[in-house]
C-alpha cells in the first residue's frame, strides 16, 4: 500500500513540474548568495545584511547587481520586469582589491600593490600564473584591479591585453556555472520524494540563480534554481 501511495505521488509531482511555468518568489537568501558570488568574482569578500526570509517579487532576466560607490560597502540590486522594483543592500564587504601597500621607499606610501601582465596577451587566452607579476601604481587606477594571483589563473580574457598593463574584472570573460545549451538535470524534491530528468538550459546561469530549462522527455519549459554544473532544482 505504501509503495503504491508513493507511485501516485510521484506521477502527481511529476505532472506539476511539466506544467509549471512561474518561479517561486525570490528570497532574502538568494539575493545574499548572488552578491556573495558577484563580488567574490572580483576579489572581495562580503556577508550582505538581508534578512534571508525576506520575498521579493520574481524576475523575468538575471538580477542586476551595481556597485555605486568605490568602497563596495553598499550594492544596488534590480529587477526591470515583470514588476520593476530595486533594493540597497549593506555588503560589509572586505575588498582584495582595494588593499593599500606601504612601501619601505618614500614614493611608494601613496602606491598600490597590484597585478599587472608580463606579456602580452590575446583575446580568448587563459591567464597563466607566469602571465603575472605584482607592481605598484599610483592608486588613482579606480576599482577592479586585483592583488591575489589565484583568482586570475585559468581566466579567460575578452580582449586583446598589452604587456604591463594592469588587469581588471571587464577584462575577463564573465564565468557561468551553467551555460546555455548544456545538458543538465532536473531535479524536484517534495517531502523527502525526489524525481529527476533530463534536460538542456536554455540560459546562462550563476550559482543559485533561476534559469529556463527544457525537460527533454517532454519538451516542456520549466524554471528551476542552479544548485552546482549539473543540477538545476525546482521546489514546490
Amino acid at each position: 500500500m505504501l509503495n503504491f501511495k508513493i507511485v501516485i505521488i510521484k506521477s502527481l509531482l511529476f505532472l506539476l513540474i511539466l506544467n509549471t511555468s512561474q518561479a517561486l518568489a525570490i528570497s532574502g537568501k538568494e539575493i545574499k548568495e548572488l552578491i556573495k558570488e558577484h563580488l567574490s568574482i572580483q576579489g572581495i569578500t562580503s556577508n550582505p545584511l538581508i534578512r534571508e526570509s525576506r520575498q521579493f517579487k520574481d524576475c523575468d532576466h538575471k538580477l542586476n547587481i551595481e556597485n555605486p560607490y568605490d568602497s563596495f560597502r553598499t550594492v544596488i540590486v534590480s529587477c526591470k520586469t515583470p514588476l520593476k522594483w530595486q533594493v540597497s543592500i549593506r555588503t560589509n564587504a572586505e575588498s582584495k582589491l582595494q588593499t593599500k601597500s606601504k612601501s619601505k621607499n618614500s614614493e611608494d606610501f601613496k602606491n598600490i600593490k597590484l597585478i599587472t601582465l608580463k606579456h602580452n596577451l590575446k583575446k580568448g587566452e587563459l591567464i597563466q600564473e607566469s602571465d603575472l607579476k605584482f607592481d605598484y601604481r599610483n592608486n588613482s587606477v579606480g576599482n577592479g584591479y586585483f592583488i591575489d594571483k589565484n583568482i586570475l589563473i585559468g581566466r579567460e580574457i575578452n580582449q586583446n591585453l598589452s604587456r604591463g598593463q594592469i588587469i581588471k574584472v571587464r577584462h575577463l570573460k564573465e564565468r557561468f556555472t551553467v551555460v546555455e545549451g548544456q545538458a543538465i538535470i532536473i531535479y524536484a524534491d517534495l517531502n523527502g520524494i525526489n524525481v529527476k530528468m533530463d534536460g538542456n538550459a536554455l540560459q546562462n546561469g550563476h550559482l543559485n540563480e533561476w534559469i529556463k530549462v527544457r525537460n527533454n522527455s517532454s519538451g516542456k519549459v520549466v524554471e528551476g534554481k542552479i544548485i552546482n554544473e549539473k543540477k538545476i532544482l525546482i521546489n514546490f
